[in-house]
C-alpha cells in the first residue's frame, strides 16, 4: 500500500477535514475515505471567451498561404488539382520574388509587379529600362594592364569562384597564367569571359503568366479586405501578361496555322496503334471526348440500339485524380465520377461505324469466353498493366510515335499535335457542316448551350436526344465516304501485365480481334500483303496513284519493317478488293466527262448549273456521282447537242449572214430570225438554223430582182 497520496481541494477547510480522517485511517490500517465527500466548495470555471480569428501576418508569404487556406481549404473554391496549381504558382514564382523585396504586403508597388511579369517571361535586366530596375552593378573600372586574382575576377564577373576556376582550367580565360607563387593571375580584360553558363530558356507561356497575375490580384484583394493594404489602390492596374521572346520561351514556337486531322490521316495514325489504343483514339476523334472522358467510359455507359447506340459521358479515368472524400480529405482515386465541368456530363448518339467497333471491343475485352457474361462495371478502354487503372501515359506516347512515323508530328506540321487535336478536329468537322444547330454542336462537345441565363440554366438536353441522331448520321456519312470503316487493321498486339486478368485469356482476345479483321498477321497465303505496284495492278490505276491512296489513307494499310528495318506500307488484298467494289458502284466526274466526250470543266460547270448534290472525296477531291446525277448530266449533254444541231448562237448567225451583231439582234427582235427558247452553259441567245438559212435565201432573191 502506498504511504503517500495527494488530492486537490478547492478550499483549505475541505482539505484539512479530509486530511485528519485520512491520517487516522492510515495509522489504523483502514481504507482512506473518499475525498469526494469532503469537497463542499466547487472551483469556479472561467467563462469561455469568444474565439477570435488568428491575426494575419502582413508579410507576403504568410498572407498568400492564409488566402490559399481560406479559398481552397475552407471555401473549397476549386478542386484539389486547381489548388495544387495555385500552390505551385505561389510557392514557385510569387513568394520567392516578392518576399525578399518587401517587409509587408503594403510595400508592393507597380514597378515591382511590372518587373515580376517580365521576370516570368525571361526578360529581367536585359531589356528593361533603368527607370524600373536601376543601373547595373559596376564591375570596374580597371586600369589598363591590371591583373586580378581568380577570386577578384570571379567577383568582378558576378560568378562563383568554382565557376571561374573551371573556366580557367578549360582554357576560356585568354592571358591567364600561374605566377611564381602559384597564384592564378587573370588580365582584367579577360574577366568578361567568365560568364555564367547560359541557362535553359525560362520564359513561361502567356496563359500561365495570366494565371499567375490573377493569383497576385486575388492575394492583394484578400489583403485589402483584411485592412492590410491601402483601399482603392491596385499596383497591378493596367498590367497584362506579356509574351516571352522566341529565344526565351521554354517551348519552341509553332508558327504554322493549326488545322484538323482528316479521317484518312487518322486512319494512318491508327494503323500504328494496337486495338486498345485505337478504341480510345476513335472515341476522341469521332465522339469528341476529352482524353480523361475516353478512359472514363464504362461498359455500362454504352447502350446498344442495334444500329446506332447511346453513350453516357459521366466520368473520367486513365490517371490518378485528386478528389475530396465524404469527410473532405484529399485522396487519390483512379476513377473520377464527374466530368471536367458540369456541362460535360451528357448522352451522345454513337454512329453505326463506331458502334460496330465498340461491339468487337466488348466481345474481346469484357466478355467471359466460358459463360458469355459481360463485365458491365469494367472500363470500356481496359487497362494494360492493372485492370481499370492508368492508360493515358502509354496512349499519349503511342500517339506521339505514330505521328512521327507518319510525318504528322509537331515538327512536320509546324503546330502542336497531341491527342487533344483529335477533339478539336471533331469540333471543326461539326462547325463547318451545314444543317447542325449551334446548341447541338455545343452539347455534343460537352459545353453549355449558351452563355446567357437561358442557355446556362433553362436549356436542358433533349429528352429523346433526337437532334444528336442527325449528328451521328453525318459522322457515319463522313466515315463511309473517306475511310469506309474505323476498324483499321493492325499487327500490333496489346502487351498485358502479369497482374492483369486479361493476360490469362490473351489468346481469346487475339482470336476475337482477328475474326473481326481488326488484328491481322503480317501476310498470309489467302490474304497476302500488296505493295503499291500490286495495288495498281488490282485497281487498274497508275502506281503513283496507288502510292498516294496508300499514303493519304484512302486504302487501309499496315506498316511492317522490311529486312533492313525500314518501315514499309502495305495493303491487304481483301481491303484492295473491297475498295475496288466500292469504286465499281460509283461514277467519277472525270470518267463521265470522258464518256460524254467533253472537257472536264464543262462537266463541272454543268454540275454546278444544275445544282446536283454530289459527294467529294476528302483526299482525292474527286466528285462521286449518284446514278440520278449521272443521268441528269447525260440528259443535259443530249439537250445541248440537240440545241446546237437545230440552232446557232446569234454571233455565229451574224458572221454567217455577214452583218453586224447589232443588225442580227434587230432581226431577232423583229421576227425575221426565229429565237430558240433554250440556251447552253454560256447563256447566249440562239436562233434557229432554218430561219438563218431562209433569211439568207430571201436576201439573195431580193438582190437578183
Amino acid at each position: 500500500m502506498r504511504r503517500r497520496r495527494e488530492e486537490p481541494f478547492a478550499s483549505q477547510a475541505d482539505a484539512r477535514a479530509w486530511l485528519t480522517q485520512a491520517v487516522a485511517a492510515a495509522r489504523a490500517g483502514e481504507r482512506i475515505p473518499d475525498p469526494a465527500r469532503f469537497r463542499t466548495t466547487r472551483s469556479a470555471r472561467p467563462k469561455p471567451r469568444p474565439t477570435e480569428p488568428p491575426r494575419l501576418q502582413p508579410d507576403v508569404a504568410s498572407l498568400a498561404r492564409a488566402w490559399m487556406a481560406a479559398a481552397y481549404e475552407d471555401l473549397r473554391r476549386g478542386g484539389p488539382e486547381r489548388a495544387e496549381r495555385v500552390r505551385r504558382i505561389v510557392e514557385g514564382f510569387l513568394v520567392p520574388w516578392f518576399a525578399p523585396r518587401t517587409a509587408t504586403v503594403a510595400d508592393v508597388t507597380y514597378f515591382m509587379a511590372h518587373e515580376w511579369l517580365l521576370h516570368l517571361v525571361g526578360r529581367d535586366r536585359a531589356e528593361v529600362s533603368g527607370t524600373l530596375l536601376g543601373p547595373p552593378p559596376v564591375r570596374g573600372p580597371f586600369r589598363d594592364g591590371e591583373e586580378l586574382s581568380l577570386a577578384q575576377a570571379a567577383k568582378a564577373a558576378g560568378v562563383s569562384l568554382p565557376t571561374a576556376r573551371r573556366r580557367w582550367r578549360a582554357g576560356q580565360l585568354p592571358g591567364a597564367y600561374r605566377d611564381q607563387s602559384g597564384q592564378v593571375r587573370v588580365p582584367a580584360a579577360a574577366a568578361v569571359a567568365i560568364t555564367a553558363k547560359r541557362r535553359a530558356p525560362a520564359g513561361l507561356s502567356q496563359g500561365y503568366v495570366t494565371d499567375a497575375l490573377w493569383v497576385l490580384r486575388r492575394i492583394l484583394a484578400f489583403a485589402r479586405a483584411n485592412g492590410l493594404f491601402p483601399p482603392g489602390f491596385d499596383p497591378t492596374e493596367g498590367l497584362d501578361a506579356p509574351i516571352a521572346d522566341k529565344a526565351d520561351r521554354r517551348r519552341p514556337e509553332r508558327s504554322a496555322q493549326p488545322r484538323p486531322l482528316s479521317l484518312p490521316e487518322c486512319a494512318r495514325l491508327a494503323s500504328h496503334l494496337h486495338p486498345v489504343h485505337q478504341l480510345a483514339f476513335w472515341l476522341q476523334r469521332i465522339m469528341g471526348l476529352r482524353i480523361s472522358e475516353a478512359f472514363g467510359v464504362l461498359v455500362s455507359d454504352v447502350v446498344d440500339l442495334g444500329g446506332t447506340g447511346l453513350l453516357a459521358v459521366q466520368g473520367q479515368g486513365g490517371r490518378s485524380f485528386a478528389v475530396r472524400d465524404d469527410h473532405g480529405q484529399v485522396v487519390a482515386v483512379p476513377y473520377k465520377q464527374t466530368t471536367k465541368t458540369a456541362a460535360g456530363s451528357r448522352v451522345l448518339v454513337v454512329p453505326e461505324q463506331l458502334m460496330a467497333l465498340i461491339r468487337v471491343a466488348i466481345d474481346a475485352f469484357h466478355t467471359d469466353p466460358d459463360t458469355g457474361q459481360v463485365d458491365a462495371a469494367a472500363r470500356l478502354v481496359p487497362g494494360l498493366q492493372t485492370p481499370d487503372r492508368s492508360g493515358q501515359h502509354a496512349y499519349r506516347h503511342a500517339f506521339t510515335e505514330a505521328a512521327i512515323a507518319e510525318q504528322l508530328s509537331a515538327d512536320h506540321l509546324g503546330f502542336a499535335v497531341s491527342t487533344h487535336l483529335l477533339r478539336k478536329s471533331c469540333a471543326t468537322d461539326l462547325a463547318w457542316t451545314a444543317g447542325i444547330e449551334d446548341a447541338v454542336r455545343r452539347r455534343f462537345m460537352g459545353h453549355r448551350a449558351g452563355d446567357d441565363v437561358y442557355g446556362r440554366i433553362y436549356t436542358l438536353d433533349h429528352p429523346e436526344v433526337a437532334p444528336l441522331r442527325k449528328v451521328a448520321e453525318i459522322l457515319d456519312h463522313h466515315i463511309a465516304m473517306s475511310i469506309g470503316t474505323l476498324m483499321v487493321p493492325t499487327i500490333r498486339h496489346a502487351q498485358w501485365g502479369s497482374a492483369n486478368p486479361l493476360a490469362a485469356r490473351a489468346d481469346h482476345i487475339d482470336a476475337t480481334l482477328a475474326a473481326a479483321g481488326w488484328l491481322v498477321d503480317p501476310g498470309s497465303d489467302d490474304d497476302p500483303l500488296c505493295d503499291a505496284r500490286r495495288v495498281a495492278q488490282e485497281l487498274d490505276i497508275y502506281p503513283t496513284t496507288a502510292r498516294r491512296w496508300m499514303t493519304d489513307g484512302t486504302l487501309p494499310t499496315i506498316n511492317i519493317p522490311d529486312a533492313t528495318g525500314v518501315s514499309r506500307r502495305y495493303a491487304r488484298l481483301s481491303d484492295v478488293w473491297t475498295y475496288r467494289d466500292r469504286l465499281a458502284g460509283r461514277i467519277l466526274l472525270p470518267d463521265l466527262a470522258e464518256e460524254l466526250g467533253i472537257p472536264y470543266h464543262e462537266a463541272y460547270h454543268a454540275l454546278r448549273r444544275l445544282g446536283l448534290a454530289v459527294e467529294q472525296h476528302p483526299t482525292s477531291r474527286q466528285y462521286h456521282l449518284s446514278t440520278d446525277a449521272a443521268d441528269a448530266l447525260r440528259a443535259e449533254h443530249q439537250r445541248i447537242q440537240s440545241l446546237h444541231r437545230r440552232s446557232m448562237k446569234l454571233a455565229a448567225a451574224a458572221r454567217q449572214l455577214t452583218v453586224a451583231l447589232s443588225t442580227a439582234a434587230l432581226l431577232s427582235r423583229t421576227g425575221q430570225l426565229e429565237v430558240d427558247p433554250e440556251t447552253d452553259s454560256s447563256g447566249a441567245r440562239f436562233v434557229t438554223r432554218v430561219s438563218v438559212e431562209g433569211y439568207w435565201l430571201n436576201r439573195r432573191r431580193g438582190r437578183r430582182s
